[in-house]
């Protein structure tokens, strides 16, 4: 029978189908038992095979880097169940997750399939399959009794399995998705009652009665937009060729309701910053807002009229970046405005208390512009200067004074490999400092050693492109050795020059915010989304979660906390099972029991075989 099921063609599909069809037939009833324990048999050894097959997917992805796999298919069932469906047939019939032996036994181990991962040589450039968690696994099988047989090539060996191919298939696919859902509806015709045919909840997303966006839709446009700095207008030009229409107006009215809903979450994230620093690193870059541009003409002129001097006038505007660390996790928080580093502080530092204030000294690491350093809580802060700007100075000078710039050079290179060995180490921040006192602040001083004899020799010119450079470290000497006396100090704010991308990239290709308000908008979204990239969050996911449970978060704010957030989809389930990584929106929604792994949610698993693949000897 084996043989006749191979030359038909049989798949698993298929015999589950034969097996329903047949037991609707007039036949007697021993025949009947005869030829349902036969195809049952069939049946089991197909599932069996497709329960290691999948048993193999799982163990490799827990002895790799931990990820669980993406949803499963299989394409021949999916091929069946759409003629089925073109045939009126029941295309359910043959959906159903594919079944598992007994644990226990040899046949359901990895066995003979397992396979040991592809050496992965330095420096490639090439992702292996593991590295696509969230993809779609697509089994293509062998028919039954394919393994075992005599192979037709040669008409005397027997096929043995052999490890599987995996083929990677990157698919492209809009930004945006949209369903059309049909209600039919009823009038009566004397009191004009209208009833709807009843279905899925599409509402509760932004938008209107008639176009609805949902939470996804809205955490993929902020992140598009306010992190990749896609414009409005660019986003718009590609939908309508996608044939999702997406209006730049409809954009922006979605990120300002988006705005209103994370509103709570973005003061719980900046309260709990503030409140709970270790360390705080603040620098500046330029900004633009058309309104403000325009009031701050307004005042130049007003002043010019009077007969005064414009000089008086702030004509900055700046976009801060504040990142803050605490013991729970980071916070990046952006402020955009008529402002400078000084006033953010300023503003940040009031949700402190009083006693935090009195107590230990909060450590704040910037630049060495004044206005860093222009702030009413001096006596709350332990402020140190970025050893990068120092060393930058050097080399703004190297071609003309490359000794002094070797020597600048081989300092900062101990005293940052001296900080990569505390960290490597796990050294406390006192351990860190005492380290850093006796290993990197004797080569600080020979720095400082040269720049002295420089300036006491009068060797450099006030005017010369090495005076900058000599009178940063003199002039910034305890600053810039404050990592040495006081615990926990960083040497440099690199971090925030990296964040300040982010403002940086979104006016590269919006050019401007049109009003302070629009500017806000982008802070808030900003913040959100480098907390959570800086936190190991996926942002989208993340801004999903909180933007359709908006009710409650404004309710409980901290329960939302993206490292809150993290430890909740990490931690294991009631059955002690370790749950996905990183499990999508729809995977929550319409997440399955694993047929392998109970306790684990996987989404729904459809399963069949089908014809051998050709393969050449």
């Amino acid at each position: 029978m084996r043989a006749a099921l191979i030359k038909l063609g049989a798949t698993l599909t298929r015999l589950r189908e034969l097996r329903r069809r047949v037991a609707l037939l007039p036949i007697d009833a021993e025949d009947r038992a005869l030829f349902d324990a036969l195809s049952s048999m069939e049946i089991a050894r197909c599932e069996r095979r497709q329960a290691r097959m999948l048993a193999k997917l799982g163990s490799d992805a827990e002895d790799g880097e931990g990820e669980a796999p993406g949803p499963i298919a299989d394409a021949d069932a999916e091929h069946a169940d759409a003629h089925q469906d073109e045939d009126g047939g029941d295309a359910g019939a043959s959906g159903a997750a594919g079944s598992t032996s007994d644990p226990g036994s040899p046949e359901s181990a990895g066995g003979p399939t397992a396979t040991e991962p592809e050496s992965k040589g330095k420096g490639h450039g090439r992702n292996g399959a593991g590295a696509f968690v969230n993809a779609k696994h697509v089994f293509h099988t062998l028919l039954v009794g394919v393994i075992g047989a005599i192979c037709e090539a040669c008409g005397i060996g027997r096929m043995l399995r052999y490890r599987e191919k995996c083929i990677v298939v990157v698919k492209g696919q809009p930004l945006f998705g949209a369903e059309l859902h049909h209600f039919e509806q009823g009038r009566c015709r004397l009191c004009g009652a209208i009833i709807r045919a009843e279905g899925p909840a599409v509402t509760g997303g932004l938008g209107g009665s008639y176009i609805t966006y949902d939470g996804s839709a809205c955490a993929m446009l902020l992140v598009m937009h306010y992190f990749a700095g896609v414009p409005f207008k660019r986003m718009e030009s590609l939908q309508a060729g996608w044939g999702i229409p997406m209006p730049d107006a409809n954009q922006w009215t979605l990120a300002d309701e988006s705005a209103d809903r994370l509103l709570p979450l973005y003061k719980a994230l900046e309260k709990h910053g503030v409140q709970n620093a270790l360390a705080l690193r603040i620098d500046d870059t330029g900004s633009m807002i058309v309104a403000v541009q325009r009031e701050i003409r307004a005042e130049v002129a007003a002043v010019e009229a009077l007969g005064g001097s414009a000089k008086d006038v702030r004509t900055g505007i700046n976009a801060t970046g504040v990142y803050l660390e605490t013991a729970q996790g980071k916070v990046l928080l952006f402020f955009t405005g008529r402002h400078h580093a000084g006033e953010i502080i300023d503003r940040i530092l009031a949700h402190r208390s009083a006693a935090q204030r009195e107590g230990e000294k909060l450590v704040k690491v910037s630049d060495a512009a004044s206005k860093n350093f222009s702030h009413a809580h001096r006596d709350a802060l332990d402020e140190a200067v970025c050893n990068a700007h120092a060393y930058l100075n050097f080399r703004a000078v190297k071609d003309r004074h490359p000794e002094e710039y070797g020597l600048a050079g081989e300092v900062y290179d101990k005293v940052f490999d001296n900080d990569d060995v505390t960290k490597a180490r796990g050294m406390s921040p006192h351990d860190r400092m005492l380290y850093h006192r006796e290993h990197s602040l004797p080569e600080m001083r020979r720095l400082k050693a040269m720049c002295r004899d420089k300036l006491d020799r009068k060797l450099v010119e006030p005017n010369a492109p090495l005076w900058a450079p000599l009178t940063f470290i003199i002039n910034q000497w305890e600053r810039l050795t404050r990592f040495c006396e006081v615990p926990g100090v960083p040497l440099d704010t690199n971090v925030v020059e990296q964040m300040l991308i982010i403002p940086v990239r979104y006016l590269a290709g919006s050019f401007n915010y049109r009003t302070q308000s629009g500017a806000e908008v982008g802070d808030l979204h900003m913040s959100l989304i480098a907390t959570a990239n800086a936190n190991g969050i996926e942002p989208v996911a993340y801004l999903t979660e909180c933007i359709e449970n908006h009710e409650d978060l404004a309710k409980r704010p901290e329960h939302y906390l993206p490292w809150v957030y993290r430890a909740r989809l990490e931690a294991p389930d009631e059955t002690g099972h370790e749950p996905p990584a990183a499990p999508t929106r729809s995977a929550v929604k319409r997440a399955v029991e694993h047929p392998l792994r109970p306790g684990t949610l996987r989404p729904s698993i459809t399963v069949a075989t089908g014809p051998p693949s050709a393969a050449r000897p």
